[in-house]
């Protein structure tokens, strides 16, 4: 390579180096980046000299190809690793940027179009669409890949039923520094989404010391998630009611659905939500606004729990009881054994993790696979 003598990959000229540079966002950290120019004071002095002409961008690029080309991998294997670390990371446009530049080393990469599909969901889902194409074409014929085939036939058929989503679920709010947990949930809201917006809230009646609470719960979530309240019932695809309930229990809540057939073929199908309030006790106004909070998250598609005690969507302090396909809510004393899951924080504040969890769920038609 260039001018330098076997093994001396310090003597690199600019074009080689630039040859590197064509993918289209930085993908190394401030300290892999300080780290290399160290390593390498033949690169930091070009750097230095044609900085005022290079972008940011260039320059990350630029080092990964070197730290590629001098560990003496295969491109594209590195490029398909670096692109694996940022999905992981929820770095989604960058990662479609590190798969495409594996896929420039080796064009007949069926895996990095696998990769690539699940970035672009979270970033263009057309593109997502045509990359799990391309691997599944690609890998037809690899009989270890048969159930990533099939996985890949589904996700095209469920992106292409997805309706258009409005702004606020739009993957461009993620925020990929705070994380989320939708491994976590993914597999169990799969098919409970709503794909009509915005979605209809009615609450029936609450009781004078309740409206606070719910006012500021639905104004929390109007902020992040396309809702609406409406006056009448019928309209709703929400409802919220309040009743006795079971001792210590705050509430519930479970989907409903009707489906109308006419000669064997379904014609109509409604989706109901329904949480149901107890007001036989008096609760704290936190209480009944971390209640409020937490079981409309569930109803707005996230059917499961974080990991994280910090966001709304952990079991907070609180026993989680499963009783006829509904999901019943109590307040339940620190260090308590039972059934259900108890702990000892009422987080009563959405986290850009729940936010973040619930952009991913309506954009992403199922849990990350990775292959084997």
């Amino acid at each position: 390579m260039g001018g330098g003598t076997p093994g001396d990959h310090s003597l690199l000229t600019l074009p080689e180096i630039l040859d590197f540079a064509t993918m289209s966002d930085k993908v190394l950290d401030a300290r892999s980046f300080r780290g290399l120019f160290l390593a390498n004071g033949r690169l930091a002095g070009i750097v230095r000299r044609n900085l005022r002409h290079t972008s940011l961008e260039l320059i990350y690029t630029t080092v990964l190809g070197l730290a590629v080309t001098a560990a003496g991998r295969d491109p594209a294997e590195s490029f398909l690793r670096q692109g694996n670390r940022l999905l992981d990371q929820g770095r989604f446009p960058e990662a479609v940027a590190a798969y495409t530049r594996a896929l420039q080393q080796n064009p007949k990469g069926g895996r990095v179009y696998y990769y690539r599909a699940l970035a672009n969901e979270m970033v263009d889902r057309q593109a997502a669409i045509v990359d799990w194409r391309q691997f599944a074409k690609s890998a037809a014929s690899d009989s270890r890949l048969k159930e990533a085939v099939a996985q890949a036939q589904q996700r095209v058929q469920a992106l292409e039923k997805m309706p258009a989503l409005p702004d606020l679920l739009h993957p461009s709010r993620y925020v990929p520094k705070a994380g989320d947990y939708f491994q976590e949930v993914a597999g169990t809201s799969v098919g409970l989404l709503w794909t009509e917006f915005p979605v209809k809230v009615f609450a029936d009646n609450p009781p004078k010391e309740w409206r606070r609470a719910l006012h500021e719960a639905l104004d929390t979530w109007m902020s992040v998630f396309p809702l609406q309240t409406v006056s009448a019932r019928e309209t709703a695809n929400i409802v919220l009611s309040w009743a006795e309930l079971p001792k210590q229990t705050l509430g519930m809540e479970g989907v409903l659905t009707e489906i109308r057939k006419e000669d064997d073929a379904v014609v109509s199908r409604r989706k109901e939500s329904t949480i149901i309030f107890d007001n036989s006790h008096r609760w704290s106004e936190r209480e009944m606004r971390a209640t409020v909070l937490h079981e409309l998250g569930h109803a707005l598609g996230i059917r499961g729990h974080s990991d994280a005690s910090r966001d709304l969507m952990f079991p907070q302090e609180v026993e989680i009881i499963e009783v006829t396909n509904m999901s019943l809510i109590a307040p339940g004393p620190s260090g308590s054994r039972s059934s259900g899951v108890s702990s000892t924080r009422i987080n009563t504040k959405l986290t850009p993790r729940d936010v973040n969890t619930l952009i991913r769920l309506y954009n992403c038609p199922g849990p990350v696979v990775h292959l084997k």
